[in-house]
């Protein structure tokens, strides 16, 4: 809870108050339409770019920039290219940017930058010194469908002589790195640098391609950690929430939720294993239509006939249901309800009879006179 809580103080104080180091793309423009924003050139049509409400990696309503095909052969449909942002090439730069792919895999997620010199030509390096004319960081498919990740890509200092990548996707559920990516180094002559997010060559409408926060620091001590962007209230672990704060109490809107299991369909809540509680409250119907008048209540004939041909009471499922479907609490006490109730029925009606024939053979019994 109070992760949650700190999460979202974090995010409203975002990130002034957070990081004393400025984040070098500013998002604040942003506003809900379709195209370019200032300072993000659209990629791709202007309907295949739109910016409309919807929920963050954080669980809250923010606006998203979100890539739409429009189904036509042009393979640019949706995200952005910044403007030229300035850099000192002496020193090394960390960009992000959140993904989420929706409906399926076509298309790619590319996630690159251009270094450029004065003249705005690409001077673009491989950790090896060797030219790159598409610095790409990555362009693999998000391991998952209709979840977020973050994509971390770095650009180190003209003097970086090291070759390992430090780049990658996240998982903000556990904080993760799930793909790794390429990262660049400045030519001596680099003075800015652009940030793309791109979705590319899908031709599928229902596809989107949803981006949110992304970010450009220099390296120096003063930036967000990536665990820190990940889960901006720090705690205990890192990774997003989708959970709203009222008071004391949290609630999620947006979706299922499957606590050991994946196959949650259309329920609410799907729990793979045993459930422990004082008490449930289940909110249903009930079978008191059993003594209304006019209930079509079986004879006993009927009933014995049904147990023999089908081996379980009328309206019961079968062993073989419950095993193959499980049973519904609510509906199930209902229809033991029902059954209850017609041998309340039963009884009364075999009552009645016994009273019938006590009464038959009363008058007999008291003309009947002792003889000694």
């Amino acid at each position: 809870m109070k992760k949650t809580v700190f999460a979202l103080f974090a995010l409203l104080v975002f990130p002034t108050l957070i990081w004393s180091q400025t984040n070098l793309l500013d998002t604040s423009s942003w506003n809900v339409g379709n195209g370019s924003a200032p300072g993000f050139s659209a990629y791709g049509s202007s309907p295949e770019n739109v910016r409309a409400l919807g929920m963050s990696p954080y669980g809250n309503q923010e606006i998203l920039w979100i890539g739409i095909p429009d189904g036509a052969s042009n393979p640019q449909v949706g995200g952005w290219s910044t403007d030229y942002i300035p850099i000192d090439n002496t020193k090394t730069y960390r960009f992000t940017v959140w993904m989420k792919k929706k409906n399926s895999f076509e298309g790619g997620e590319v996630f690159k930058t251009f270094i450029y010199d004065s003249n705005s030509i690409n001077v673009s390096l491989r950790l090896d010194g060797s030219f790159s004319t598409n610095p790409i960081f990555q362009a693999s498919d998000v391991p998952m469908l209709d979840k977020w990740y973050l994509y971390v890509g770095f650009v180190h200092d003209v003097n970086f002589s090291g070759t390992s990548d430090l780049g990658g996707v996240y998982d903000p559920v556990d904080g993760s790195m799930v793909m790794g990516a390429t990262d660049y180094k400045f030519a001596s002559t680099a003075v800015s640098v652009r940030h793309l997010a791109q979705f590319y060559g899908s031709s599928n409408s229902a596809d989107s391609l949803e981006l949110f926060g992304p970010t450009l620091y220099e390296v120096n001590g003063q930036e967000p950690t990536l665990a820190e962007i990940i889960n901006p209230g720090g705690g205990e672990g890192s990774g997003q929430t989708v959970w709203n704060s009222s008071g004391n109490d949290i609630n999620y809107t947006a979706g299922n939720v499957g606590i050991g299991t994946t196959a949650i369909g259309t329920w609410k809540l799907a729990v793979g294993g045993k459930i422990r509680a004082e008490e449930v409250k289940v909110e249903t119907g009930w079978a008191d239509y059993v003594f209304t008048e006019g209930y079509d209540l079986p004879t006993m004939e009927e009933v014995e006939k049904h147990i023999q041909e089908n081996g379980h009471l009328i309206n019961i499922p079968s062993a073989a249901e419950v095993k193959a479907n499980g049973i519904e609490i609510g509906h199930m006490n209902k229809l033991l309800l029902e059954k209850i109730e017609e041998l309340t029925l039963y009884i009364l009606k075999m009552d009645k009879e016994i009273q019938a024939l006590k009464n038959i053979k009363q008058p007999k019994t008291q003309g009947m006179k002792c003889s000694h």
